[in-house]
Formats: structure tokens, C-alpha cells, sequence
């Protein structure tokens, strides 16, 4: 059974009660997510253009800027890696577009999933080289190519890395030094030597702070330099980083933008997916960002790109039309994949292991992180899943993990097991030799320190509110706290002894649960999706018999939307 706890954080809270500036709500919510500090605050509450950092607090940007501005004033050529996957795609996106303000000889690559695989590859140089590019400016990647910046180097070719994924490290002696590419400028906020006050930009966030730091350096026009945001905000809710700081401001200026875009890809992208609503951080993560991302899957991440560039409204409708149909043929394979994993792990009975690997056969390379994801959320356990790659008796995969445990750090340890490796905390890609995946296994597992309790389902409840308490306007105060995600998940609130007056199962596979819940004579409307497990356990518990019996429940209010009326709505998150 899934564990509530409610977060007990006073002194937070009694820190963010000396704001004069905010709410008891507000003040309760941001102490619950470790956010105290005024400025921060100051940031959350009233997010704006201004509170953007200054870019040049970044280490190598004035130097990164230089180059830049030399390179055009010399007339010559300059190539953006980007990488295959949404942040890649709105990474090239915002220099492409930044650049193309000022500079037209810009042009772009990015790497095939499946031939070349993550980051700079040997077929991106060797493009470069005999294009006679004058300055490669990398983006979502880098940061641990070593010998490509190396070879870019040897061949003349200046490099710019921005990047925001982890930094390489080795012990010497009592220091900790980082390894980085001996490129000409490194950008990254991960770097030790940073003095950036947040590190948790997406590669896109990455790059447009190198596009603020030259329309400053240049004087260019900041409502188009704003307007980049659109790509940023993508990027910032698809790579799923902290939902705080700049990242909040990114997103809310973002998604403005993208509700009034003059762009008009993103104009068709929503349309062919028939959203007629406000575009929200959800519509970026569930709806828009996965065809992105699909084409960098199932074909090429330029189809994106290409759509992107594109002037003309038909070219841009038929690859609209064509993203859409990549996502739709990736959540195929995707459910197929995830059937033929939770098979194997049934019958080898992996879910008994700390960290759950898996060797799947005949599935897309591609969406082996799609369904690490899924067995994790099931399992609430680490999971890498892998295939079969191109390359002979190589197996190629993806990892996920859960807050308790740095998949990065873990499998960086033994990485020499591995023909390729790379990721962060809560994620991981690498390759291995197919013989090599039972030992694999077997030392992940057997290094696990890992407890019983870190593989709980964990609820945070906010607090605990009677529910003839809420209101509509309590329900709407929540809202302007969005965007949620990563670091900012939505209120959670609990109640007890709510007495169960009505309950249908609604919708085309009655798996929704509609219930209303009284208690002191309040009626309120109640929801719960995916709900057939639930209403099973309710069932058993009363015998057949659930309404007129009183429920605990964990849920957040909501505001339900229905010819022109608003309506509060208890949107329930888990019963007892």
C-alpha cells in the first residue's frame, strides 16, 4: 500500500510567513518544495523577463560571445551540433534561430539514433571538415566528447561546447578535478568552476543564455530574442529539469508566446493534433514535445527542424502531419515493447532485483528509455532496458531511476564493463557487449545498497484540509502557481472520514471512478482516472456495499469546466 506522509516542514514555513509578500498558502507550498530564500521567492510568486541571471555570470561566455561575433565579422561558416531527442531539437532551434538574427552562413547537423547514437559523431566531423565549417557550436551535448572536440580541433575548426548534462570527474589526491573538452569555450553550468547561481538549465535553457549574452553584446532586438522562448519552454518541460528559478520564468514567458506564436510550425503542430485549448506545460510535455521527439526516434530529428525552418504553410502542414503520424507509430511499438519486457520480467522474475535489467529482443532501440520509464513507475525500482543495436552482438539501451538512487554515479563506477556511457542522476544511455550483460547485472545489483523502504510509493501531502473547507477560489490561487513539474509537483491535500453519498464508473472502458463525497453536510464532486484497481479494493473493503461508507483520501481541488460553468472538483490521487 502506498505510504502519506505530510510534509513537515515548520521552520520553512515560519521562514516564508516574515513575506509580507505572499500568502499562508503560498508560504505553506513553497516551504514544502525548499524554497525560502526572498529572492527565490520574490522569483516564484512574480516570475518576469528581469529576474533572468545576467548570462555573462556563466564560465567562458564573454570568451564564447568574442568568437561568435569574430567568426561573422570574418565572414565565416558556423555549424550547431544539436542532438536527436525534444531538448536537442529546441537547443538547434534557439541557435539556429538566434543567429540567424544577425548572420546567415549558419547551418546545422545532428546524429542518427541508431547509426551514429548520442552526441559529436565521426560522420558530423568528417561533414564539417569537408564543408570547411570555421566554428562548430554544440548544443544538448559535448560535454564529454573528449577525442571528437579534439579531432574538430586538430582540423582547424574553433568549438564552442554548451551543454547541461554532468561533468566527467576524477579524485586527485583531496581534490576533485573535472574533466572537460579541450574546446575554446565551454559553456555549462555544471561545471565546478561555475559561479552560475542555477544549475539546472535544459540544453536549451543553456543555449539561449548564449543567445542573451550576444543580443546584449550586439544590441539586438529583445522581443525577438524573447521569442526564442518558445523553443526554451519546450525544451525546459521535455527534459524534465527543475521547474524553479529561471526555468519557471523560461516556461511562463514561453508558453505566452507559443498561445500568441506568429510561428508558424507550432501554429500547425497544435492543429494537427486537434488542440483547441490553451497550450499549457502539459500540452509542451504529452502532446507537442513526443512528435518532436518521435522523429529523432523513428526517422530523423531534421524532419523537426526542417519544419521548423519551413516558410510554406502547406510544406509545413504535411510535416506537421507527418510528426503526428511517427507518434502514433511510436506508441505502438512502445506498447508492444512494453509487453514483450514485463513477459521476460515475469518469467525471469526480475522484479525481485534492486535494479531491474532487461534484454528485450526485436524491439526499436529508440524507445528503450520510453519503457525503462514505464517498468520503473510499475516497479518503483531502477530500470535499464536494452536491444540489439546495428553493430554486431552490441546491445544499445536506455536507464530510469527512482530519487533514491544516482543511476549515474552507480553504473559510471563499472562503467569499463560498458562499450559506451553517459547520463545524469535520474538517467542513463550506454551500450554493452551482449555476453557481458548477465555480469552486468549481477554487479548492479549485488553493489546495490538500496532498502526495502526506497522501493515504497511515497505520497507528500501538503496538508491536511477538511473538504467542506475548499472553495473555487482556493482551487484557482493553486493554479497561478503553475507551471508544475520537477520541483514544483502540484498540491497534494488530504481528508478522512469522507462519507461516499454516490460512486459510477463512467467513460468508454469504465475505468474512471465519479464519486460524490459528503462530509458536514458538503457535497462535493470527486474524480479518480485509471481507477478500476481502485474501485476493485473499495468493493472488497465494503463488501460490495461502498456507498454510505466513509473513505480517506489524498487529492488536489480542480476547477471543472462545463458548458460556461466552473464548478470545484476533488481530483483524487489515492483512497483508503
Amino acid at each position: 500500500m502506498t505510504k502519506w506522509y505530510i510534509y513537515n516542514k515548520k521552520n520553512n514555513y515560519l521562514s516564508n510567513l516574515k513575506n509580507k509578500n505572499i500568502s499562508k498558502l503560498e508560504a505553506l507550498i513553497l516551504a514544502n518544495r525548499d524554497i525560502i530564500d526572498p529572492n527565490l521567492v520574490e522569483s516564484f510568486i512574480n516570475p518576469s523577463l528581469e529576474k533572468l541571471h545576467d548570462p555573462y555570470l556563466l564560465k567562458d561566455m564573454e570568451k564564447a560571445i568574442n568568437i561568435i561575433i569574430e567568426t561573422m565579422e570574418e565572414g565565416e561558416s558556423i555549424r550547431i551540433f544539436g542532438d536527436y531527442d525534444q531538448d536537442g531539437i529546441s537547443s538547434t532551434m534557439t541557435l539556429l534561430d538566434g543567429l540567424l538574427y544577425f548572420y546567415d552562413d549558419i547551418s546545422y547537423d545532428i546524429p542518427d539514433r541508431v547509426i551514429d547514437g548520442y552526441g559529436i559523431s565521426e560522420r558530423m566531423i568528417d561533414r564539417a571538415i569537408a564543408d570547411k565549417v570555421s566554428l562548430v557550436i554544440t548544443c544538448d551535448n559535448g560535454i564529454t566528447a573528449i577525442n571528437q572536440v579534439k579531432k574538430l580541433k586538430e582540423n582547424g575548426i574553433k568549438v564552442i561546447v554548451t551543454d547541461h548534462h554532468q561533468v566527467s570527474k576524477k579524485e586527485d589526491g583531496e581534490w576533485v578535478k573535472q574533466i572537460l573538452p579541450e574546446a575554446d569555450c565551454v559553456i555549462n553550468p555544471k561545471r565546478l568552476d561555475n559561479t552560475y547561481p542555477f544549475d539546472d538549465l535544459c540544453g536549451a535553457g543553456v543555449a539561449f543564455k548564449l543567445m542573451q549574452a550576444l543580443y546584449q553584446k550586439l544590441e539586438g532586438d529583445l522581443d525577438y530574442l524573447y521569442g526564442l522562448l518558445e523553443y526554451v519552454a519546450m525544451g525546459t518541460v521535455c527534459d524534465i529539469v527543475s521547474l524553479t528559478d529561471e526555468n519557471r520564468i523560461f516556461v511562463i514567458e514561453g508558453l505566452k508566446r507559443i498561445n500568441n506564436t506568429e510561428k508558424l510550425a507550432i501554429k500547425a503542430l497544435v492543429e494537427e493534433n486537434s488542440w483547441n485549448k490553451e497550450v499549457s506545460a502539459y500540452t509542451l510535455g504529452f502532446i507537442i514535445g513526443p512528435c518532436m521527439n518521435a522523429t529523432g526516434r523513428l526517422s530523423t530529428a531534421k524532419l523537426a527542424i526542417d519544419m521548423l525552418m519551413e516558410d510554406d504553410v502547406e510544406k509545413i502542414h504535411t510535416y506537421a502531419k507527418k510528426l503526428v503520424s511517427l507518434n502514433n507509430e511510436r506508441k505502438d511499438l512502445t506498447n508492444i515493447g512494453l509487453e514483450k519486457t514485463l513477459e521476460i520480467i515475469k518469467n525471469k522474475k526480475y522484479y525481485n532485483d534492486d535494479i531491474i535489467i532487461v534484454d528485450v529482443d526485436n524491439i526499436e532501440e529508440s524507445i528503450c528509455g520510453i519503457i525503462a520509464g514505464r517498468i520503473k513507475e510499475k516497479f518503483n525500482k531502477p530500470t535499464i532496458i536494452m536491444t540489439q543495436s546495428s553493430q554486431d552482438e552490441i546491445l544499445k539501451g536506455s536507464g530510469r531511476s527512482i530519487e533514491a538512487y544516482n543511476i549515474y554515479k552507480e553504473v559510471f563506477e563499472i562503467k569499463d564493463m560498458l562499450e559506451s556511457f553517459g547520463g545524469h542522476p535520474m538517467a542513463c544511455g550506454l551500450s554493452i557487449k551482449k555476453d557481458k550483460v548477465d555480469e552486468f547485472r549481477k554487479i548492479l545489483n549485488e553493489k546495490s545498497r538500496l532498502s526495502k523502504e526506497d522501493f515504497e510509493n511515497i505520497i507528500n501531502i501538503d496538508a491536511q484540509i477538511p473538504i467542506e473547507k475548499l472553495s473555487l477560489e482556493f482551487a484557482e490561487r493553486l493554479d497561478r502557481l503553475e507551471p508544475f513539474g520537477k520541483d514544483n509537483p502540484k498540491a497534494k491535500f488530504a481528508d478522512k472520514n469522507l462519507y461516499v453519498k454516490n460512486l459510477n464508473m463512467i467513460g468508454n472502458n469504465k475505468n474512471t471512478m465519479k464519486m460524490i463525497l459528503n462530509k458536514n453536510g458538503r457535497d462535493i464532486e470527486a474524480i479518480m482516472f485509471n481507477a478500476k484497481k481502485d474501485y476493485k479494493y473499495l468493493n472488497d473493503k465494503f463488501k460490495g456495499d461502498i456507498i454510505g461508507n466513509k473513505i480517506d483520501a489524498v487529492f488536489y481541488p480542480d476547477i471543472n469546466e462545463f458548458n460556461g460553468k466552473r464548478n470545484l472538483q476533488l481530483r483524487l490521487i489515492d483512497i483508503r
